[in-house]
């Protein structure tokens, strides 16, 4: 399976090597195919549309191609690098792991384009629309794009790290393990996106928009700036990221506070578990009803086989029924032990469910 998929992977390299190559041919007129193609684009500039449906490959680094209409134009592995594109036009348009890095585009227009696996690094442009796009892969690292548009795009595993975002729109998109680590995200519109396992580490949040973002629970929010965020619709999420930073803060002061952050992570996930917690109570009993079959117990005139069992559940839960009594200074130490256990098992159940029941908006 290994070596298919990496034959699949050559094969596509050389595909795009041979597309690219046939852009520095001449055509039958005894142009260069790559100018021919750019002399034409640029006579449509303001057309509706660019005369041009099959540019795939083609490499048009550096130009100026402001107001050019290239919807439904198929520009797959294109090379736009530092392009001039503002007020261009991508409606319906192909761009699959095309290089726009340092490429302008104000106001530019991409509507239900297809641009997975596309290099925007370090571009830049107000007001650009990608509305209903399809972005996975892409990669938007250092870009500045204030007012942009993301809305009902798929953004999934897109690399928006260190990108400028504010005051843009993310409305209903899929951002699934998208990774958006020390942007800046001000006054940012998320409402109804899907941030599953998304990275939010140290981004600047501020004022930003969470009403109804799905999938926050899986999402890294370490070093958020969530400072006057707008939490209306999302109250949970505010809840969740200040636990979060609480928890990554206090395992971090020091050794033995990690030590302490694991068993409070393993025994109740901080807090937060009453199904965890009651499995390790309940695995407390059957430990200590395995060491009273080797101590001497007296279970009174009607022992059984639960009786071990029976007198570890009665000693955990502080109940002592008084009917089975420890003979010994070792079933004495034992149940003791267990008792002070019990006291503080059943006094973290309670704190843990009260937790749970009472108001959590502070």
């Amino acid at each position: 399976m290994e070596s298919e998929n990496q034959n699949v992977s050559s094969l596509s390299m050389m595909e795009m090597a041979k597309l690219r190559s046939t852009w520095t041919g001449k055509n039958e007129q005894g142009y260069v195919r790559r100018d021919a193609a750019l002399e034409k684009l640029l006579e449509n500039r303001n057309a509706q549309n660019c005369g041009l449906s099959d540019l795939r490959g083609i490499c048009l680094a550096g130009e100026d191609l402001s107001g050019i209409d290239f919807s439904r134009c198929d520009l797959s592995g294109a090379d736009l690098s530092d392009a001039v594109l503002d007020n261009c036009k991508f409606v319906g348009a192909v761009l699959r792991e095309s290089l726009l890095p340092r490429s302008s585009l104000d106001h530019c227009q991409w509507v239900n384009s297809d641009l997975r696996g596309t290099d925007f690094s370090e571009c830049f442009g107000t007001k650009v629309g990608f509305g209903a796009c399809q972005c996975q892969d892409s990669i938007f690292f250092g870009a500045r794009l204030p007012e942009v548009t993301f809305s009902k795009s798929d953004l999934r595993e897109t690399d928006f790290r260190t990108a400028v975002l504010s005051h843009g729109r993310i409305c209903d998109a899929r951002l699934q393990k998208a990774n958006f680590a020390q942007a800046d995200l001000q006054f940012l519109d998320l409402s109804q996106s899907n941030v599953n396992e998304a990275v939010f580490s140290g981004t600047d949040m501020r004022d930003a928009i969470f009403r109804g973002i799905r999938g926050f629970a899986s999402a890294e929010w370490i070093g958020a700036d969530i400072r006057q965020v707008d939490f209306c619709g999302a109250y949970l999420v505010r809840r969740h990221i200040v636990d979060e930073n609480f928890m990554f803060e206090y395992r971090n002061q020091g050794g033995h506070y990690r030590i302490l952050y694991f068993l409070w992570d393993l025994t109740s996930r901080c807090g937060r578990s009453m199904l965890r917690w009651s499995l390790c109570i309940a695995l407390v009993a059957i430990l200590f009803a395995l060491l009273y079959n080797i101590v001497e117990i007296d279970y009174g005139p009607y022992p059984t086989r639960l009786s071990p069992l029976y007198f570890s559940i009665v000693t955990i839960t502080t109940l002592g029924y008084g009917d089975v009594r420890p003979i010994s200074s070792a079933a004495q130490t034992l149940v003791m032990l267990q008792v002070l256990i019990g006291y503080l098992g059943l006094g973290g159940m309670l704190s843990i469910f009260a937790n749970k029941m009472a108001r959590r908006a502070d």
